[in-house]
């Protein structure tokens, strides 16, 4: 077998979320070799590199019109990771786009009114036969793989699903921008992307409860009748990120619950199954794990998307939509999504 010729990948911001999935790196050996790296403090884009065993790959600097080097022609990058505070993700995906390069950008893809040039950026990226992608690391978490596998059975012995529920406790924010921002804008995009992912897309309303740094919960309703019911805070004092899915049916539920220990890394997840009519219990255990390893799977499939081997796990219309309802959301209590 030929041996594969790395991605040169250029991380723009090097903050929390560009760490993760540089660490993830090592774990996909001749995939992606680390050239750039590009932050606000130089500093701290040297340390990155240094840190992600790239001491030789050049650290920039942000200017107040934006540097040009990590796009330009002649730079190694031909794929950029941003990883940057929302505000500044649409610029740096035009940019990228205007040099030629593959792109993964963290949600939300921008923050704003602004879907019409998000969506032309995305279709150009595509249409130049660049990958787009962003990180939606639920669609490779073994869970809700588990549940969606599943679906067929629970519906022919629970009937009908008629209500989805997510809700998820994190530790109060550990960086200072994240006290200005919105848990809703920062997060929905998650949510719905795992509905969609489960049950498909389709005309959905959607009504803003609540909504700051800390905490955000929505209420909506599909065009078939599925109930939907987003919750989420940021208020826990240790470092422990805990996720619970419930899927509501007419004659039981199934619930999964996935608890991360930030400090180690490691995963505690389990799905019950369980019957309204006679309360009967089903309960499957998942051996601990790395929550690196959905990580995994976002950065795989970029490189294999990128190499022509396998599609993009995200679609056009996945992202512009993730992106779009959220910030709907934000500047009104009511919003929808039409397919």
């Amino acid at each position: 077998m030929k041996k594969k010729t790395p991605i040169g990948l250029g991380f723009i911001g090097c903050g929390g979320h560009s760490g993760r999935h540089a660490d993830v790196l090592s774990r996909l050996p001749g995939e992606f070799e680390i050239v750039a790296a590009l932050d606000s403090d130089v500093v701290r884009a040297d340390d990155f590199l240094n840190a992600h065993n790239a001491p030789n790959a050049p650290p920039f600097v942000f200017l107040e019109n934006y540097p040009t080097s990590p796009f330009s022609q002649g730079n190694r990058a031909e794929a950029v990771l941003i990883g940057t505070p929302h505000k500044y993700h649409l610029d740096y995906c035009r940019m990228a786009l205007e040099a030629g390069k593959h792109i993964l950008c963290e949600k939300p893809l921008w923050e704003g009114d602004h879907a019409e040039e998000g969506n032309r950026i995305i279709a150009e990226t595509l249409d130049r036969g660049l990958v787009f992608s962003s990180c939606h690391p639920r669609r490779f978490e073994k869970e809700y793989l588990f549940v969606k596998k599943h679906l067929p059975r629970y519906t022919k012995r629970f009937g009908k699903a008629v209500e989805v529920r997510f809700q998820f406790f994190y530790h109060k924010p550990s960086t200072g921008w994240k006290t200005d921002d919105s848990l809703l804008l920062d997060h929905m995009n998650h949510e719905i992307d795992l509905v969609h992912f489960l049950f498909g897309r389709s005309n959905e309303k959607f009504w803003r409860v609540s909504q700051g740094f800390d905490e955000y919960r929505v209420a909506g309703r599909t065009e078939n009748g599925l109930g939907i019911w987003f919750t989420g805070y940021r208020r826990l004092e240790s470092r422990t990120f805990r996720n619970e899915l419930e899927i509501v049916f007419e004659r039981g539920r199934v619930r999964v619950e996935v608890v991360l220990d930030s400090s180690s890394g490691q995963v505690a997840s389990r799905v019950i199954e369980q019957s309204f009519e006679d309360d009967s219990e089903i309960v499957t255990r998942f051996a601990p794990h790395s929550y690196d390893d959905s990580l995994v799977g976002v950065m795989k499939n970029f490189a294999a998307a990128i190499r022509g081997e396998e599609p993009c796990y995200l679609s056009l219309q996945d992202m512009v939509t993730n992106t779009t309802i959220c910030n709907a959301l934000l500047a009104d209590e009511y919003a929808e999504i039409v397919v």
